[in-house]
């Protein structure tokens, strides 16, 4: 996983629980990279999960909060560090369709080992957009969040579920987007 992901994780746990307890997990987690992370660098996925695994434990909160909060909350970082051309939609659906077609093709021509999720785009309304999740690493929670950031950002409410989730059983995990 890229080091920005790292980066931006360790702010926001330093912004919601203070450097006191970032170093807590640090210490707890017994991390190979010892928890110094750089965003150009390239880290183990594990790193992010036992960091995770941790937080849940000690704030006795559910895997899903833990993601889904970290996704709302790093949207705007990732906004606003976002490649030429991300910042001309407006509407969430739009939005979506870009980081297929848009801002993950730019990622990879900068990164080119970059692992990023992709969006199959099931179906869509006026209102109402689905969306298969693909991603190895199993953060549909975490898109989640990031999909609630984005709602706030462009000033739309939404009502974010999955209708499928590799967590609760299921083959895949499908998004669903609607505009409330």
């Amino acid at each position: 996983m890229k080091g920005i992901v790292f980066v931006k994780f360790n702010e926001f746990i330093e912004e919601l629980w203070g450097i006191e307890f970032w170093d807590e997990l640090l210490d707890d987690a017994d991390l190979s990279s010892d928890g110094v992370y750089t965003t150009v660098g390239t880290y183990d996925d594990q790193e992010l999960f036992s960091l995770i695994t941790l937080i849940v434990e000690k704030k006795n909160i559910s895997p899903k909060d833990a993601q889904f909060a970290f996704g709302k909350w790093v949207f705007k970082e990732l906004y606003n560090i976002a490649p030429p051309g991300a910042h001309d939609f407006k509407d969430i659906f739009e939005f979506l369709h870009a980081v297929q077609n848009v801002i993950h093709v730019e990622v990879k021509k900068l990164n080119p080992d970059a692992l990023l999720p992709e969006f199959e785009f099931l179906s869509e309304t006026q209102n109402k957009l689905s969306f298969h999740y693909l991603s190895p690493r199993k953060l549909c929670f975490f898109c989640e969040g990031l999909v609630h950031g984005l709602a706030e950002h462009t000033g739309q409410e939404v009502k974010v579920y999955q209708s499928e989730c590799e967590h609760e059983g299921d083959k895949r995990c499908v998004i669903v987007v609607e505009k409330v």
